[in-house]
């Protein structure tokens, strides 16, 4: 049970609508405006820097604490016959499911890769540190979120691999490195129609026709 209610807290924690919460402090709803998504990249594009850089280090913490500070009450507690290896992955898998699958927000949350990679900071620093080099090159080469965070999602389970992590974290990377691309979904549609909006570039805006 005491293994059960941490991981309920981690889920829930997830959960926290942070971008949501943030965009209504500025008086705006961000499901409402931009991607409509509550992740820290729409809240910085319609709600500014600020917002968008603290979503960013709350979601993060949405995923490190559970691999670590609730880790630590767990084991002090007592998790039964749970291997820690294993409970410390199923807490991270929690806070993401949750900040994906989010329950305030029928079911319908965020992205995930900003608590998944709060997550890979928390079980090694090496694994975190690789997604986000990984992300900033792709960022770097292509200008698209979307495709830095489905690439930093795809290799980090392969990082956890060659680093010679345990098998039950790189399945864990695996889930969730599929939950966060299949939430890209939308982002792959527009990126293959050529419609993805490029990070740091205005939108365009459609051109006026003028009588003579």
């Amino acid at each position: 049970m005491i293994g059960l209610s941490f991981l309920c807290v981690a889920y829930l924690m997830g959960a926290i609508p942070t971008g949501l919460i943030a965009g209504k402090l500025k008086g705006i709803d961000v499901r409402k405006q931009g991607s409509g998504n509550v992740g820290a990249t729409n809240v910085y594009r319609v709600a500014g820097k600020l917002p968008g850089a603290l979503v960013l280090i709350v979601d993060i913490a949405k995923g490190f604490l559970p691999v670590t500070l609730f880790m630590k009450w767990a084991i002090a507690m007592g998790i039964g016959g749970v291997s820690p290896d294993l409970f410390r992955i199923l807490l991270g898998c929690a806070s993401v499911a949750g900040h994906i699958w989010n329950p305030f927000l029928q079911f319908n949350g965020g992205k995930g890769v900003a608590t998944g990679a709060g997550v890979l900071f928390g079980l090694d620093f090496r694994v975190g540190l690789a997604a986000a080099l990984i992300w900033a090159l792709v960022m770097f080469l292509t200008r698209f979120v979307s495709v830095s965070s489905i690439a930093s999602a795809f290799f980090a389970p392969f990082v956890m691999a060659l680093l010679g992590l345990p098998t039950v974290w790189v399945l864990g990377g695996i889930f969730v490195g599929l939950a966060i691309i299949y939430r890209h979904r939308p982002n792959i549609l527009r990126l293959l129609q050529g419609q993805e909006h490029r990070f740091g570039k205005p939108k365009e805006k459609p051109p006026v026709y003028r009588s003579n």
